[in-house]
């Protein structure tokens, strides 16, 4: 027991709130108790024995009362004297109650996602954000009294990990303070907001209020633009107000916990990252010297033209496909997708009613990943599923043990290169061209794009809420794109406004810089597979069973190149130019 929550419970305290982008909220207190089986032998396979489909879990409301006043008996065995194994046993009913509330928070998001319009999850999910801050807050405290207690340091040989007395020794260290709790529920308030306003967009065209959605499934050619341009001219301000109020607020939390700036509070305490805003920085400007300039010459190629992304693929050719690439990879993915399939743990359906976000999402008191597709019913839908299936597999193996932003973009980036070769066979000639080429342009625009996203991220905290409104975002937006190479000003009330659409912004503040950063391995992973079929394939699987979390140890005990060393950028250019024919 020691080890596993070594793994799974020290990070959670360094993490802000939000959702974690393609894995849905952040987790890494995740329940791992069959991390290790029998002799400290590390196993991979979940025990199945109180499993149930993910259509019998049933939801409840979590009593986070019930979590305060076991956190309170902890407080008043120690204050009393009592015995070690006394105080582990009240320390296991504050976990049971920690995982009950995690398990709860999960259902309702996963059941929220998949239908908006039911306002009973809708309800239930915002109440369980309301409670998070509270929750670690609680969790929290429970480390400060054990820390500071004369248990402290048996607590830390018999139950919690190495370090642990001296890093709870002091409670003012902890960033849990009334003021951080509160700012984090003001924080939760604006999600839900958002969410909401989200779930319900409508548009005033030509005199009749609609929902959009509907409406632009409707129209074609001029009219679909016409009322895409209304729509981002009536909810722009909205957006803004929002998204202006939410820059205020992470700038608070900043201050409270003795930051300059948001951005370095992020990287530091919210994705543990081990490298700096100026390492980013000087990263993006690589990709505006070599990549945009290949960028625009592959649109002024034919080569976007020859792929056809508007090729169908039914639900049940995406799971035979999925099949088929898991077979491929070994043991452990091939056991993942079958857990995954036998209890219902993924919906891949094309649904109208689900939220715009592909993720993979952890639930505590079954182990058990859980996969949502955001499905479109086109090829496309065999990359996200082979990106999310990457985080489920990881999850899945290392039994959601912790990990950094960038380092859980590995698993999932590299999967969605591998599938082109090992779905050799399985796809036609033609699909698999088709799916290669779409990668790659894939690829190279998520250089670019996602590049442009981090630039207007890292220039909107830079300007201060006091500066922020509609004209200043669409403006810092507007430039970052173009100078990425993305803005068209025939359209500018599209390409200066569709930041409004990018749930990122608003739920996982300056996440986006983790993709580009993080495809670094992924393209080498699959420059392998190219040089030397299976060798790809095989490092992957290698990095599977991990014991470390983050980017840079995989870098180091994978052998791979770093991705801020020099010329990374430059060797990415030739092999994406190499592989599209350019």
């Amino acid at each position: 027991m020691k080890k596993n929550r070594m793994l799974s419970l020290i990070a959670l305290l360094l993490c802000a709130l939000l959702l974690c982008g393609c894995a849905e909220w952040d987790q890494t207190w995740g329940s791992i108790e069959s991390f290790f089986a029998g002799n400290g032998e590390r196993s991979y396979r979940h025990d199945n024995e109180n499993m149930v489909p993910f259509s019998q879990m049933v939801y409840e409301r979590p009593d986070v009362d019930e979590l305060e006043s076991r956190v309170a008996r902890v407080q008043e065995a120690l204050d009393n004297g009592k015995r070690l194994r006394a105080v582990e046993a009240l320390l296991n009913d504050c976990y049971e109650s920690y995982y009950d509330f995690t398990t709860m928070y999960v259902l309702a998001d996963i059941h929220n996602c998949l239908n908006l319009s039911d306002e009973y999850y809708a309800e239930e999910y915002d109440w369980c954000l309301e409670q998070y801050a509270r929750v670690r807050q609680l969790m929290d405290d429970m480390f400060y009294a054990c820390g500071g207690s004369s248990l402290a340091q048996k607590l830390e040989d018999d139950y919690f990990w190495e370090g642990f007395a001296e890093e709870y020794s002091n409670k003012e260290d902890s960033i849990y303070t009334d003021e951080m709790v509160a700012l984090m529920q003001e924080e939760s308030d604006l999600i839900t907001e958002f969410r909401e306003l989200s779930a319900n967009q409508t548009i005033l065209f030509r005199g009749e209020e609609q929902p959009l959605d509907e409406l632009l499934e409707s129209l074609q050619g001029l009219d679909y633009i016409e009322a895409l341009l209304a729509y981002y001219e009536q909810s722009n301000e909205q957006y803004a107000d929002l998204l202006v109020r939410m820059v205020a607020v992470r700038e608070k939390q900043a201050a409270e916990l003795g930051y300059d700036n948001y951005e370095t509070m992020q990287f530091e305490i919210g994705y543990e990252r081990d490298y700096t805003p100026e390492e980013a920085a000087a990263y993006l400007e690589d990709i505006k010297t070599w990549l945009v300039p290949l960028y625009g010459e592959l649109l002024k190629s034919d080569i976007p033209g020859q792929v056809d992304y508007k090729q169908e693929l039914s639900e049940a050719r995406l799971d035979e496909l999925m099949g088929a690439l898991t077979d491929s990879l070994g043991e452990q993915a091939q056991e993942a997708f079958r857990f995954m399939k036998d209890y219902e743990l993924c919906d891949v359906a094309h649904s109208n009613d689900k939220a715009n976000m592909s993720f993979e999402i952890y639930i505590d008191n079954y182990d058990a990943p859980f996969l949502f597709l955001d499905a479109s019913g086109s090829t496309g839908d065999l990359l996200t599923y082979a990106h999310e299936f990457g985080h489920y597999c990881d999850a899945y193996v290392n039994w959601n043990a912790s990990e950094t932003t960038d380092l859980a973009e590995v698993y999932s980036t590299s999967l969605e290169n591998l599938s082109l070769s090992c779905l050799k066979g399985t796809l036609s000639e033609a699909e698999l061209t088709n799916l290669t080429r779409m990668k790659m342009i894939d690829a190279l625009e998520l250089y670019i794009y996602q590049g442009a996203y981090a630039e207007f991220e890292h220039r909107l905290y830079a300007a201060g809420s006091e500066n922020l409104d509609a004209e200043a975002i669409n403006s810092l937006f507007r430039e970052a794109t173009d100078e990425y190479g993305v803005y068209d000003k025939n359209y500018d009330m599209y390409y200066s406004r569709y930041w409004s659409d990018i749930t990122h912004f608003f739920e996982q503040p300056l996440y986006i810089i983790s993709y580009p950063v993080s495809i670094d391995v992924a393209m080498q992973i699959y420059a392998m597979e190219q040089a030397e079929p299976g060798s790809g394939v095989a490092r992957y699987v290698g990095m599977l069973d991990r014991d470390f979390s983050t980017l840079s140890e995989l870098v180091e005990s994978a052998g791979f190149e770093g991705p801020f060393d020099e010329g990374r950028i430059e060797k990415i250019a030739e092999e994406i130019r190499q592989a599209l024919g350019m």
